[in-house]
């Protein structure tokens, strides 16, 4: 079973430590449909609305700051999908966790992977979420990340990105795919 395999080559959800507590961190869940015939694995996305704090109008995965009540990083990551796409923490099989990214205003992300067994009807919050996209497995495989460049302002941004549905993924969230992609194609897991 794919999830088994793909578990052995994620890092433990238990490897939170002292250090990271105190760290400026936020934690995002990757959420990954069962594979079908007709559609594959899927990788949910959700486009940041233009009203949140940071990163507005980027493309991300569920997540963000630990508040006082959460118990633990996956407690946040778990949190936040639910605040942000109503995912219940019952319908999410835990996997594991990918490397810490950082992004480019330094905030370390702790990225956690869960199996879902279907796409979703999402409830989203529309204050932070613009929209949510499937990103196919198949299509990150095949396209893999690559080098982009990002208009900021006058400037142009270095990174790493792949395009899907008119929309850009790059970034943190670019980073965090890349290693996604790197397991899953040496492994052959899907």
């Amino acid at each position: 079973m794919w999830q088994v395999r793909l578990q052995k080559k994620l890092l433990p959800i238990s490897t939170e430590t002292e250090q990271e507590r105190n760290e400026s961190l936020a934690a995002v869940m990757i959420l990954m449909t069962d594979p079908t015939p007709d559609r594959g694995s899927q990788v949910l996305l959700t486009k940041r609305t233009e009203r949140v704090e940071t990163h507005k109008g980027q493309m991300s995965f569920p997540g963000g700051f630990r508040e006082p009540a959460d118990t633990s990083w996956l407690a946040t990551a778990l949190r936040e999908t639910w605040e942000e796409v109503g995912m219940r923490q019952e319908e999410i099989r835990m996997l594991g966790r990918l490397d810490p990214v950082w992004t480019k205003n330094q905030v370390k992300m702790l990225p956690f992977v869960g199996a879902i067994s279907h796409r979703q009807t999402f409830k989203i919050n529309a204050e932070e979420v613009e929209k949510t996209i499937w990103l196919p497995v198949q299509v990150l495989l095949e396209k893999g990340i690559q080098p982009v460049q990002i208009p900021f302002g006058a400037a142009r941004i270095e990174s790493v990105g792949i395009h899907w549905e008119g929309e850009l993924i790059w970034g943190a969230t670019a980073k965090i795919l890349e290693q996604l992609w790197t397991i899953l194609k040496a492994d052959e897991i899907l």
